[in-house]
């Protein structure tokens, strides 16, 4: 038996199929505390006894939950119990905590680059994505956003640092430093990757708000789309290029920005009370 399969050649390499049913059953987090971060473990059978990868037997733990079972602080009974009434399901969301530190966060979104910015994405007045100064000096700043789909309801949200991702989405997968909201199967509606302490990428994002469609990818340019499919006509406070369809925005790197990009009835404004570097 190798490091990589047990006595039975099961390999410790679980189908992703599989996957995505243990995180849509446990709610996309621990079964015993929620973390969004975790190891899929075979509980029924442990992995050494298991012939298949049954989605039944394998749960959801986060990393301390998971060194307590293998140092036998937990008991097979208390997670089979956990597993069967997870604490994502009891809460409503899965949730886990950004390292941001005492410096203001760069934010990328598309090709821009949004640099001691408070307000990095904002629609109809509200904003979407805002980062808030640290609460007493030497803590760390405090980030806050929320994500909606096209039938109004929230997909992601973040609240002064802890991301929460609500069990109605149909998955929410972390992989190393990504967390990634798919609303079916290929489709993603959001892929945020953390640097920490200083860095957030959003890598993915077609996003919904009150009839506007935001979309962006990293390495390309942003599109806003109006409810109706029509051109959203925008402005820039840089030289930043304006294509079409929808106003594709990008390419600068804003500094000291009270606003990066701004949704509005009547347009989108690339830069509110802006310095650009670059072009």
């Amino acid at each position: 038996m190798s490091e990589q399969s047990n006595k039975y050649g099961l390999s410790r390499d679980i189908p992703d199929p599989v996957k995505r049913q243990v995180r849509q059953r446990c709610g996309f987090g621990c079964v015993r505390c929620g973390f969004a971060i975790y190891h899929y473990h075979h509980f029924d059978p442990p992995f050494e006894e298991a012939r298949e990868h049954n989605p039944d037997g394998i749960t959801l733990l986060c990393g301390g939950c998971h060194d307590r079972v293998n140092r036998g602080l937990l008991s097979v009974d208390t997670i089979n119990a956990h597993n069967k009434n997870p604490k994502c399901l009891q809460r409503g969301f899965s949730h886990d905590v950004f390292d941001v530190g005492n410096q203001h966060p760069v934010v990328i979104v598309g090709y821009s680059t949004w640099v001691n910015t408070k307000v990095i994405l904002e629609a109809f007045g509200l904003p979407l994505l805002e980062i808030e100064s640290p609460e007493t000096t030497g803590t760390p700043f405090r980030l806050s956003g929320m994500f909606y789909d096209q039938a109004g309801k929230q997909i992601f949200r973040i609240v002064r640092n802890e991301w929460q991702g609500p069990i109605t989405n149909w998955d929410i997968e972390t992989e190393g430093r990504r967390i990634i909201i798919r609303r079916a199967p290929r489709q993603i509606a959001l892929q945020i990757r953390s640097d920490p302490p200083s860095s957030l990428t959003i890598e993915r994002l077609d996003m919904f708000y009150k009839g506007a469609r935001i979309i962006g990818e990293e390495g390309k340019r942003i599109t806003v789309i109006a409810s109706d499919g029509s051109t959203i006509q925008g402005t820039s406070t840089s030289d930043a290029r304006l294509d079409r369809p929808g106003i594709q925005l990008g390419y600068v790197t804003g500094v000291g920005c009270e606003a990066g990009i701004v949704v509005l009835e009547n347009g989108v404004i690339f830069g509110r009370k802006c310095q650009f570097i670059g072009g």
